[in-house]
């Protein structure tokens, strides 16, 4: 199925028309493989950058539909827009990834994961993806890599209109500009019919986002710099009547300030604060489960024996609440001390970093990261690494009350049967850890650049919710007790192969990625769950005066689902993007979603297949005079 699917994405490439304005490719500077400055192709680590331009052009209406087009990432979903979703980064487990917004730990102290639905494209100003371990610099959760989100940075006024498929509607509105003081206010609402649940249902379920941000930068003296942000969404996210609607709010803020001490040292101070509230209006069992963090960063950047040397200390406490069936209120605090050198050696670059964590439920934890690269001609770059990381048990994890769900009774033939349900964390636990190691090759020239990851990850000491059952009577009456409780059970092993390339050619801006990833649960032998061992994707992009088109194509081969025990088929996907300039302010544009209207699937139960959205059509007017 995907072949052809990526077949009809060339074909139409080649039926437009159009001529080609000049492309140029810029050096981006990234900042999250290092926590400084630096090219992205001075990275040592396997490093993406979606940019504001790229955002914009490709007019994706939610942030996953960004992440969806990037090497070594795969996604999951069950439902709709709004639904759970999970990013896999390698192979590794949705809480392996660490998000940072702004600098800030954004991911829920209680699952451990990031709410992905939390955040609308129109408030992101650029994304950072840094593939491999990284908690040397950054702690717990970096396994399979880190993402961080920058909010957006308006530099004037503008307002953006979105309609669409499934009754979509979306309004976002920005403000900017400032000399010595820059600020920036974005705000805005999007909306949806949703889909059902399931393939099998008729009834749709809905979601409704609204998001605020508000962005200051400034000096407030030679040499000392402040940046302040807040980005804030909530809404509501309708589900079936057992399930019962629930309600949402996520919110990260930080302070920074900046101080070039002399020609040779920087330190910042980074304040942070993020919220994750989540509000069930379950008919069974409702509940309010509330997570809160206060975060400080201090960081010295030396400029010494022709390397660089950063020193830091970074410290968090977790607080998390929750009400009915069982409360829960917990605090964790988490303090951790880096040092990374970064150095030239062996006629080549070299990045060797050190932490230690001193975590509340488990005591202290090491973790390290050595990395070398070389140029090996013009343009081609060889690179090398090895790494450790950890995943920190979750409060949930570790303090979830004692719940008891049942007893539920029930007859088959003529015995009775009665089960009862147990969940309860466990404070015994041991983080997660892992080893990963990497090989990287990479060349540039003018027009093009391609690149080339081979690596290995293995995780030990997984964290792995198992049931205790306890059977009791015989004959007629049978009680069981089924005790959930988390433990350090399993293992994995993730091997892959990542190649990308970006090239300009017949006027055309090609990228392309592909993926070769065996992600094994070492228990089983068995493939992960929803990763996929095949991914490609193929983009090409135009602009011809007035005009640009956007044409996104990918293909997944099938997956294993339910713990192993069932299937989801591969397919192919075609997006497409067309946008008009009706003036040097204003601009109409016009996505299509699935364009060749594909049957797919992205998760599954034992018995039905989770819904997906058809082809979707979806126009956005957008004003931003002095663009």
């Amino acid at each position: 199925m995907y072949r052809n699917t990526l077949a009809a994405v060339i074909a139409g490439l080649f039926v437009l028309p159009v001529q080609a304005t000049e492309i140029t490719f810029l050096d981006e500077i990234v900042v999250t493989a290092t926590r400084t400055p630096i090219a992205v192709d001075s990275s040592l680590a396997a490093t993406t950058v979606i940019n504001r331009e790229t955002i914009e052009h490709s007019q994706a209406s939610d942030l996953l539909a960004l992440l969806d087009q990037q090497v070594g990432l795969n996604l999951s979903r069950t439902g709709g827009e709004g639904k759970s979703s999970a990013v896999f980064v390698r192979g590794a487990a949705g809480k392996h990834v660490l998000v940072l917004v702004d600098g800030v730990r954004a991911g829920s102290a209680t699952t451990g994961e990031y709410d992905w639905n939390a955040m609308s494209p129109a408030q992101i100003e650029r994304i950072e993806i840094v593939r491999g371990p990284l908690s040397s610099l950054y702690g717990s959760d970096a396994i399979g890599g880190v993402i961080q989100i920058f909010t957006r940075r308006a530099a004037g006024p503008g307002v953006k209109l979105t309609l669409g498929s499934r009754n979509t509607r979306g309004l976002d509105v920005s403000l900017g500009g400032g000399e010595v003081w820059r600020y920036s206010l974005e705000a805005g609402r999007e909306s949806t019919d949703g889909l059902p649940t399931f393939v099998s249902d008729s009834t749709a379920y809905g979601f409704s986002r609204n998001h605020l941000a508000f962005s200051v930068d400034g000096s407030l003296a030679p040499g000392l710099a402040l940046s302040a942000r807040i980005a804030q969404a909530w809404g509501r996210n309708e589900q079936d009547a057992n399930t019962g609607d629930n309600d949402f709010k996520n919110r990260t803020a930080s302070l920074k300030l900046d101080h070039q001490a002399n020609a040779q040292w920087l330190h910042s101070l980074t304040l942070g604060n993020s919220l994750d509230s989540y509000t069930s209006f379950s008919p069974f069992i409702p509940a309010r489960i509330e997570t809160r963090r206060d975060s400080l960063s201090w960081q010295h950047d030396l400029d010494i024996n022709h390397g660089q040397l950063s020193l830091g200390i970074d410290h968090w406490n977790d607080h998390a609440t929750k009400d009915n069936s069982g409360t829960l209120d917990e605090r964790i605090e988490n303090t951790g001390l880096f040092a990374q050198y970064r150095f030239a050696v062996l006629s080549g670059d070299a990045q060797l970093g050190l932490r230690r964590d001193k975590h509340d439920a488990f005591g202290g934890h090491n973790t390290w990261n050595l990395r070398w690269g070389r140029e090996l001609a013009p343009g081609l770059r060889f690179s090398v690494g090895h790494g450790t990381a950890f995943k920190a048990p979750t409060i949930n994890d570790l303090y979830w009350p004692n719940s008891v769900d049942g007893p539920y009774t029930y007859t088959i033939g003529a015995d009775t049967y009665s089960d009862t349900y147990i969940t309860r964390g466990n404070t015994a636990l041991k983080p997660e850890t892992s080893r990963s190691s990497e090989l990287g090759l990479s060349y540039r020239r003018t027009n093009w650049d391609a690149a080339l990851n081979l690596y290995e990850t293995r995780v030990r000491d997984l964290i792995e919710w198992q049931p205790v059952i306890t059977a009791a009577g015989s004959g007629p009456g049978i009680n069981t007790t089924y005790d959930y409780q988390p433990q350090n059970l399993s293992s994995a092993r993730m091997r892959g192969l990542e190649l990308s390339g970006h090239i300009r050619w017949l006027g055309w801006d090609w990228q392309a990625t592909a993926t070769r990833l065996q992600a094994i649960n070492l228990g089983t032998d068995l493939q992960l769950d929803r990763r996929p061992e095949n991914s490609l994707t193929l983009n090409a992009a135009r602009s011809m005066g007035n005009h640009g088109v956007r044409i996104e194509g990918s293909a997944y081969s099938q997956r294993l689902d339910v713990n192993g025990t069932q299937r989801l088929d591969g397919y192919g996907l075609v997006n497409a993007a067309y946008e008009y300039a009706l003036n040097k302010d204003t601009r109409l544009g016009v996505r299509i979603d699935n364009l060749l209207d594909r049957d797919y699937a992205l998760a599954r139960t034992n018995t039905r297949f989770y819904a997906t959205p058809g082809r979707g059509v979806f126009l956005t007017l957008s004003y931003q005079p002095g663009k």
